[in-house]
């Protein structure tokens, strides 16, 4: 059972890391894009 247990806190663990990234990931792809927009904006 004590093993059970301490797979589940790791996959937990494992996932909040992914949702991180995932959440980094978009942040990133929205600051780029408004960057881009900018960039765009101060060229025209």
């Amino acid at each position: 059972m004590g093993k059970n247990k301490k797979k589940a806190a790791y996959s937990k663990r494992e996932e909040e890391r992914a949702n991180r990234i995932v959440k980094g990931l978009f942040i990133g792809l929205i600051v780029l894009a408004l960057i881009i927009m900018v960039g765009y904006a101060v060229n025209a």
